[in-house]
Formats: C-alpha cells, sequence, structure tokens
C-alpha cells in the first residue's frame, strides 16, 4: 500500500502534478500540511490594521509629500528626459511593427487566396474595392490603400467558420452606398417568386422617377425608392403599372410599405379567407 508522502501516514490516493502521492486531491487538504501552515501563522495579526496603527501610520505619513508633482519636480524630469527618444515612431520601426505582404501570405493563407493583395514601394498593403463601377475596383484594374481595421474585420469574417457577415473592401462611402452587395441579406443569386425581372423592374422605376421628378410623393424630398401601392405578392397584376407605383424616399417607404400592419408587406403575409378574398377584388375594381 503506498503512504502519503507528505507524511500524514495515511493511505495516498491521488498523484499530483510534481509526481508526489497525496492523501487527499490537493495537498493543501493533507492534515500534515495545513498543521505546517497554522504553526507558521502563530502570532502573526492577519486582521485589518487597529485604529492605534492607522493613527501610527498617518503620523509618520506628515510632512511628505503625496500631492501631485510640483513644478520644480517636473522640471527635474523632463531635464533627466532629454536626449532619449520619445517622438514618433520611425519608419524602419513602423515597418517592423506592421505586417509585409510576406506576413499575410504566410500567417493568413486563406485570407490571401480570398483577397487580392499588393505591396507597394513604401510597404503599404493594397486591396480592390468590392464595388465594380469603381475605379479601384479589380473589374477596372484599380487598387486602394484599406485601413487596418477594415483589413482585420474582413480577416476575421473571412476565416470565421461561422461566416459573420461579408465585411467587404470598400475604399469609400459612397461606393458602399452604390455597391449592391453592401448591406445584402441572404442569397442573392436564390430564385425568387418575383412577377417581374430585375430589367423591367428598373424601366417601371424609370418611368415613375421620371414622372415625380424624382422626388418624394409624401414629403417632396429626393425619391430613392419605388414603392408598390398593392402588395406584389397578393396583386402581382400591378407590379409593373407605373399607376399604381409611387416614388418615395427610404422614410416614407419604410413606413407605408414596412412598418404598420396595413403595410403591403404585412399584408402580403397574411393568408385571407374566401370572403377576404372576395372584398378585396371587389375593392380594386372600384379603383
Amino acid at each position: 500500500m503506498q503512504l502519503c508522502e507528505y507524511g500524514c501516514g495515511q493511505k495516498a490516493k491521488y498523484q499530483q502534478t510534481n509526481g508526489k502521492w497525496c492523501c487527499s486531491e490537493n495537498y493543501q487538504s493533507c492534515p500534515t500540511i495545513r498543521k505546517k501552515q497554522r504553526t507558521s501563522m502563530k502570532g502573526k495579526n492577519t486582521q485589518s490594521p487597529s485604529k492605534e496603527t492607522r493613527k501610527k501610520q498617518s503620523i509618520s505619513m506628515k510632512g511628505k509629500n503625496i500631492t501631485p508633482q510640483s513644478e520644480e519636480h517636473k522640471k527635474k524630469r523632463s531635464e533627466s528626459m532629454k536626449g532619449k527618444n520619445t517622438g514618433p515612431l520611425s519608419g524602419e520601426h513602423k515597418r517592423k511593427l506592421t505586417y509585409t505582404l510576406k506576413d499575410y501570405k504566410e500567417k493568413h493563407p486563406f485570407f490571401s487566396k480570398i483577397e487580392e493583395l499588393r505591396e507597394t514601394k513604401d510597404g503599404e498593403i493594397q486591396v480592390h474595392c468590392k464595388n465594380h463601377e469603381c475605379e479601384n475596383s479589380k473589374e477596372k484594374g484599380g487598387w486602394f490603400t484599406p485601413t487596418k481595421d477594415q483589413l482585420s474585420e474582413r480577416m476575421q469574417t473571412v476565416e470565421n467558420p461561422r461566416g459573420f457577415g461579408e465585411s467587404n473592401l470598400y475604399c469609400s462611402q459612397h461606393c458602399k452606398d452604390i455597391c449592391i452587395l453592401f448591406g445584402i441579406r441572404g442569397d442573392p443569386y436564390k430564385e425568387t417568386n418575383l412577377p417581374y425581372t430585375y430589367a423591367e423592374y428598373k424601366v417601371c422605376r424609370a418611368v415613375v422617377f421620371e414622372r415625380e421628378n424624382t422626388l418624394c410623393e409624401y414629403c417632396g424630398e429626393p425619391a430613392t425608392d419605388m414603392h408598390h401601392i398593392f402588395s406584389v405578392k397578393l396583386e402581382p397584376f400591378f407590379a409593373l403599372d407605373p399607376d399604381y407605383c409611387v416614388a418615395c424616399c427610404e422614410k416614407h417607404h419604410y413606413k407605408y410599405a414596412h412598418k404598420d400592419e396595413c403595410s403591403t408587406g404585412n399584408l402580403s403575409k397574411i393568408v385571407c379567407s374566401v370572403e377576404s378574398q372576395k372584398f378585396l377584388n371587389q375593392e380594386l375594381e372600384n379603383v
């Protein structure tokens, strides 16, 4: 039978990380170790300082400067720092702290395959803008220098197995606003049941915008969207009829198409009964 190697004489049951065998899972729970700890602490004050001790401490600190540094002290410190380099980092030092193209390819090979990278003579990493209509896009042979945050977010997105978002690289806010891929939700190539093609929608939208002078029907501000008066899902026949479409700004498009229970978006989700469908058709005939 193996005995505890810490001297208590009991049967050893657990092997510690140092290789010794002990009667307890934690060697500090061994009776011998606990006895030694109690003996070593005898006579020592483990309680908080008494009022008398605190009073002695406050007396001993009298006359000592515990206030913010004086001007004289600051002057001495500044003189002691003379000749020491506390300015901005040199170009060489900066290059040591930044990733090179070789570093990206070695440490982030998957990201380097997804995004085409190049390195300038000054050591800057450049990429293509995601907006294919931009001069800095891959389609037009352009490049731009992204920020470190842009690269970091894109790397995390690409290398994360769960695939949070896209974080595509854009050279400006304008490119984000006009790119159809920015802020997209879902699969852009997924088949939909819309009763028109995107080209047909663009023609209808152009007619409506020209008729309204590209102004919102509700507030007169510049229009950004075309709003279908009747839900496209419920009444696909009117989807490409300019008489049943209006130009509106983003605010009012959300208000009248997506917000309340009577919006076209919410109405399209309702499974109508036969009676309500007949009533709706009758109302449409009276329009």
